[in-house]
């Protein structure tokens, strides 16, 4: 089997959503949390989802936000992603990654859910 390192289109994700959800429960609850607060663009979810997609086990997300563009259909350099994934940071939702918990260190982002939404 080849792993792909292309990132899914935005096709493929409604198709991964369940198994996404049964592999990880977390990751139910966050993008819920995540849907569900009106102070965030609406664009958020998309974005929170394709990040959500690249957590192995865990809540750490090895994404960046040119793969996110790619996987949204748009173009890779577009700022939009990076702009929401600083307002998901601001907001408590993500927070920088370094370590992939095998040793290695890896540029990812730790998936949060914030106090006010538990």
């Amino acid at each position: 089997m080849t792993h792909s390192t292309e990132p899914l289109t935005s096709d493929e994700h409604s198709d991964s959503k369940s198994a996404l959800e049964a592999r990880n429960p977390f990751l139910d609850c966050w993008l819920e949390a995540i849907a569900s607060d009106t102070s965030l663009p609406p664009e958020a979810l998309a974005v929170a989802k394709v990040m959500a997609l690249s957590v192995g086990i865990g809540r750490a997300s090895f994404t960046d936000w040119q793969r996110i563009n790619a996987s949204l259909g748009q173009e890779r350099r577009d700022l939009k992603s990076l702009k929401i994934m600083s307002e998901l940071q601001s907001k408590g939702y993500i927070d920088r990654n370094f370590y992939d918990g095998v040793g290695l260190r890896r540029y990812g982002w730790t998936l949060l859910i914030p106090e006010v939404n538990l």
